[in-house]
């Protein structure tokens, strides 16, 4: 009895093995349906901005989810999120730093909350028309300056042009810098935006974008300043009147990404997303520029009236010291090389 006990044990051994073996040597089932589908998913990214559907940002926003999940084949895919939906820019930009956010479109000034010297791009008057500032745009300089933000862990990866920043009122037309004297104005919250106003006589006031239009409605504020385009985008026409065309600021949207997922990835996958960006800016750019036009007419239209300044260099004048005021914490590098690109 135990000599069987033994055989049969044996056999048991002698099939387990043959099993194992056959095992190992045939090969693997196909994958059905649905296995193994991780290794083609998208990788998704959020993209997060400010604005509106269909306006300036997210249509910028829109181009490069488009060209970066074309040219990647399916292989990333950005989902975007406008209207504040993941916060307001200084919110957006600590989400990006911290890899909440993946990419964010955001007012280009809001970066000098971060990088004091990129407020070089903020002084007054410094652009003299789209030629200047498109010709820096496709400068070196530019790359330059855009690597002012990897230091803190944000990295620019173009900048929209926007369009020249002109005043609206619902008080009267501004002809002279003695006409903004008191004149209650809403301004971006950028020093150099505040620093500017009040050397113009204004009384300047930094108010969150989200709460402009309100605020004009109330008289909480009497003017406030923006491109053409935003204006009409926002229907700052039902609570202004006046349009004059100032001409103070050039307008950017950064369009800006976590540096540590970028600096991650493989040479050409950097390279996508760069030029993706770069492209976009580009692209919609253009059409800012085209549209103002168009944009001018259509508030017309609406009632608004626009004026010109009497003498530009007037207002060139009084702002000086917040040219000093920034050489005083800033180098002039880029300050310099800016001017000579005329």
């Amino acid at each position: 009895m135990k000599r069987s006990l033994k055989f049969v044990s044996l056999l048991l051994v002698m099939v387990m093995v043959l099993g194992a073996c056959a095992t190992t040597s045939e090969p693997a089932p196909a994958a059905s349906e649905g296995e193994g589908a991780s290794a083609t998913e998208p990788i998704v990214m959020k993209l997060g901005h400010i604005a509106a559907p269909d306006t300036a940002y997210d249509n910028f926003a829109h181009e490069f989810k488009r060209l970066v999940e074309e040219r990647s084949n399916g292989k990333y895919e950005i989902d975007i999120y406008p209207a504040g939906q993941l916060g307001v820019d200084r919110e957006l930009m600590e989400s990006l730093q911290v890899g909440n956010v993946e990419f964010t479109v955001i007012t280009a000034s809001d970066i000098n909350q971060f990088v004091p010297a990129a407020a070089v791009q903020d002084l007054p008057y410094l652009f003299l028309d789209w030629g200047h500032v498109e010709k820096f745009l496709a400068s070196d300089l530019s790359n330059e300056f855009y690597a002012l933000s990897d230091e803190v862990g944000m990295t620019t990866l173009a900048f929209m042009p926007r369009g020249f920043r002109h005043l609206t009122s619902n008080v009267k037309p501004v002809y002279t810098p003695a006409d903004l004297e008191n004149l209650k104005i809403r301004v971006a919250e950028s020093e150099i935006y505040i620093d500017t106003f009040k050397a113009l006589g204004a009384n300047t006031q930094a108010m969150a974008w989200s709460e402009v239009f309100t605020a004009l409605q109330q008289g909480t504020i009497d003017a406030h300043e923006n491109t053409i385009v935003t204006t009409r985008d926002y229907k700052i026409n039902e609570v202004q009147k006046y349009v004059s065309e100032t001409g103070h600021f050039f307008a950017f949207a950064a369009l800006q990404m976590n540096k540590t997922l970028l600096d991650g990835m493989s040479a050409e996958d950097q390279e996508l997303f760069r030029t993706a960006g770069l492209e976009a800016a580009v692209a919609l750019g253009q059409v800012q520029k085209d549209d103002e036009a168009k944009a001018k007419a259509e508030l017309e239209s609406l009632g608004m009236e626009f004026n010109a300044v009497n003498d530009p260099k007037e207002f060139e004048a009084l702002v000086k010291p917040v040219y000093d005021k920034f050489l005083e914490d800033n180098d002039g590098y880029f300050l310099e090389a800016i001017k000579a690109l005329y």
